[in-house]
């Protein structure tokens, strides 16, 4: 045993030797859960499994990290097909002790055979949907499902306790006994099993005397003899037990045999066919008249469904309109997004043209609203300077790392936030040239010549169209 304060094993004296600590009470307590574990390992060995559970929970309210006691207590609940019950202290124990723990080879037990964890999945759902149908006082169906779980797991003793229950619920005595019998060959330390079983036994005795009760007053002593006073004699005269019996009598006995058959044949079948037959059809006219009106019911919901169904597709269709990649909601948000941005306390230039840039061409050109246009043009040539400077040397480290396709998309937009650069519009013609497309760049350059025909660029423009070939 070791200290609880600085894990120092203990002597025989009542303070730890180490740092002090007093430990008499600490001791009392784990000699107490050691003494419960041994308690519930022996009632283990003679199957009280009750018993032991009892006095292993109790150890482990003592010391909680008993490893022995817990993973006994998990092959108990086990033991009684309380599978789930069983994985949780194992999985607790193999918390506290990773290592040379046997839970890790009980959870691999479970866990590697695949149909037995499917049977424990199958059982508890079988037996929920038995405590279900107990509340709901469908108890046929309870004992249907109780079956069920018993001939999976049938060592399930909540399950065959529950089922005795139902039986003498039923009246079944015979039944339930056989089904608590059973039980309590699992765990004879059942105290509720227990009692159930004395009250089967008690009824069943009780149903036994009553019929043999009813036995002694039917049967009636015969009288042996018969007597009476001749003068001042008395004769008395045997009777015999019994009387024979004539031809008459077992002539009239099958001719009533023979007039009761007639009657039953010739009367009462034809009369209860007849009335069975009237039955069938007020049925099968009752059946045709719902069923004839569930179609008028189908009908008018079929017929509502494709109403709703072309309503909701007028309004999904209205709803992309306005919510779409190019809607107007969408349209609307961004720009009202690169607003905020503008008037935010940094005045984020850049973002503010990132939310502009959203926006569809198509829609500011046809859809948009004059106000719409006031504010984008707006917001556009508040940014432009400052976001055609960076776009300008953003697409300069690029061109200097060759990557065209960015310094490309990087010189066009600074050369549209900035019409009088004459610098970008060089450069995305030469980054076109490099990148391959020559009728873009031939483009730009003649573009260049017709826009800034004094610019000191335009000699070099020439230079490259006469590169390109024009």
């Amino acid at each position: 045993m070791e200290c609880y304060n600085c894990g120092c094993p203990l002597s025989e004296l009542d303070y730890c030797t180490n740092c002090g600590a007093d430990v008499k009470r600490y001791k009392r307590i784990m000699y107490t859960a050691n003494r419960l574990y041994n308690e519930g390992l022996d009632r283990a060995g003679v199957r009280d499994l009750s018993g032991a559970i009892r006095a292993l929970r109790d150890a482990l309210r003592c010391n909680k990290n008993h490893v022995d006691a817990r993973n006994l207590l998990g092959l108990v609940y086990y033991e009684t097909g309380e599978a789930v019950a069983a994985l949780a202290e194992w999985v607790i124990s193999k918390n506290i002790r990773g290592e040379k723990n046997p839970a890790d080879e009980y959870i691999d037990m479970i866990q590697s055979d695949k149909g037995r964890l499917d049977t424990i999945k199958t059982t508890l759902k079988k037996f929920n949907v038995a405590l279900m149908h107990c509340r709901q006082g469908s108890y046929d169906l309870a004992v249907l499902q109780l079956k069920k779980v018993l001939s999976l797991n049938p060592k399930f003793t909540k399950a065959r306790r529950l089922l005795g229950l139902l039986y003498m619920q039923q009246g079944d005595w015979n039944r339930a006994k056989k089904e608590l019998a059973y039980c309590s060959r699992l765990d004879i330390g059942d105290v509720d099993c227990l009692r159930y079983l004395q009250e089967c036994d008690e009824q069943l005795h009780a149903g036994e005397d009553e019929k043999s009760g009813r036995k002694k007053k039917r049967r009636k002593e015969a009288p042996s003899s018969v007597s009476w006073n001749n003068g001042n004699e008395i004769i008395i005269q045997p009777v015999s037990s019994r009387e024979p019996l004539g031809l008459h009598v077992f002539l009239q006995i099958g001719l009533g045999i023979l007039i009761g058959v007639c009657v039953t044949f010739f009367i009462l079948v034809p009369v209860r066919e007849a009335k069975v037959r009237s039955e069938e059809k007020e049925k099968i006219s009752s059946y045709g008249e719902q069923i004839d009106a569930k179609n008028g019911e189908i009908n008018d919901l079929n017929a509502r469904i494709r109403e709703l169904e072309q309503k909701l597709n007028a309004q999904t269709g209205l709803l992309e309109e306005y919510n779409g990649s190019d809607g107007i909601l969408t349209a609307n948000d961004n720009l009202h997004a690169a607003a905020y941005a503008y008037l935010s306390g940094d005045q984020n230039q850049m973002l503010v043209e990132q939310y502009l840039s959203l926006i569809p061409e198509e829609y500011v050109a046809n859809n948009a609203s004059a106000e719409y246009l006031e504010l984008f043009d707006f917001l556009q040539g508040a940014i432009g300077g400052s976001v055609a400077g960076s776009y300008y040397e953003s697409g300069k480290e690029a061109y200097r790392q060759k990557d065209f396709a960015v310094a490309i998309a990087d010189f066009e937009k600074a050369y549209h936030y900035d019409q009088t650069n004459d610098d970008a519009l060089y450069y995305l013609g030469l980054s076109y040239y490099e990148s391959g497309d020559s009728d873009h760049a031939a483009e730009r350059f003649r573009e260049l010549l017709n826009v800034f025909p004094e610019s000191e660029l335009a000699e070099k423009a020439r230079q490259r169209l006469e590169e390109i070939g024009e």
